[in-house]
């Protein structure tokens, strides 16, 4: 499978499904049980190479700022959310992390994990067994440096349209209101 033929498949399931991205991962699942085995094993590998993009510290703060604190598993789900809406809005968000604010409406769905094992689950269905998973770890560490999110001049600096979207929702919690340990 080449690259361009999964942002295809990513691509048109978020067009088939519009904006709910339950049914995103529901079409996308339907759409791997249609491929070989091994473009299935493919799919998955450049959905982790997608993922792996996404980790690093500017858009890991960036998240944190529009969603709340995020754990490790939290964060994988914000990625796999981010790839499923498609190859520009990922390379915007990597480019300008601030302009996650742009996905604010589908936000209930950043934590949501709806794509984690798709292709298994389609492999197993073509198959019968789990495909091995032999892919060298992602990095440990989110790559560059993390904003320091106490500060919130810096944090305002940084993401100017994510700190407008918080001044406006005065519900959501801020870093730099949270009291240091």
């Amino acid at each position: 499978m080449e690259r361009a033929d999964f942002w295809r498949l990513v691509e048109g399931a978020r067009v088939e499904a519009g904006s709910d991205t339950e049914r995103v991962a529901q079409v996308l699942l339907r759409r791997l049980r249609d491929l070989s085995p091994a473009e299935i094993e493919q799919f998955q590998e450049l959905w982790e190479q997608a993922q792996d993009k996404l980790y690093c510290w500017p858009i890991h703060d960036a998240a944190t700022l529009l969603l709340g604190p995020l754990d490790d598993d939290a964060l994988f789900a914000v990625q796999d959310w981010i790839v499923s809406h498609g190859r520009r809005t990922m390379q915007r968000v990597q480019e300008d992390p601030d302009s996650l604010v742009d996905l604010v409406r589908d936000r209930h769905n950043a934590r949501i994990d709806w794509f984690c094992g798709l292709a298994m689950e389609a492999h197993i269905a073509a198959t019968g067994r789990p495909f091995d998973v032999d892919r060298p770890d992602g990095p440990d560490e989110p790559a560059g440096t993390p904003v320091e999110m106490t500060d919130e001049a810096s944090v305002r600096q940084q993401f100017p349209r994510l700190t407008a979207y918080l001044d406006d929702n005065p519900w959501i919690e801020r870093p730099w209101g949270q009291a240091a340990d």
